[in-house]
């Protein structure tokens, strides 16, 4: 299976808090607290539904002007990846 066909979704027990420069994200099952940005604040709400990382890339580019479309997808790669191995996302095994 290649990256591009992994989906990934928010793990749903994360509690989610808006805040004006971005948002505050707490994972009950690690007692961890991550705040994000504008940009990851996007991600996160991308990832609500299982979505792959070029797809998340390819939003982000769609909704913002003059971006570096290559950067954009590495960032996105490493910051689910985080956001995998702290426990906030996870890969999606439900059928496409």
């Amino acid at each position: 299976m290649t990256t591009e066909a992994i989906l990934y979704i928010a793990n749903p027990d994360v509690s989610y808090r808006e805040e004006e420069d971005g948002a505050i994200l707490f994972n009950p099952d690690t007692d961890e607290v991550l705040v994000i940005n504008v940009t990851g604040q996007l991600v996160w709400q991308a990832l609500a539904r299982p979505m792959s990382c070029g797809g998340i890339a390819a939003a982000l580019i769609a909704q913002c002007e003059n971006v570096p479309q290559d950067q954009v997808a590495q960032d996105v790669d490493e910051f689910v990846a985080e956001l995998l191995g702290r426990g906030f996302a996870g890969i999606y095994e439900g059928a496409a």
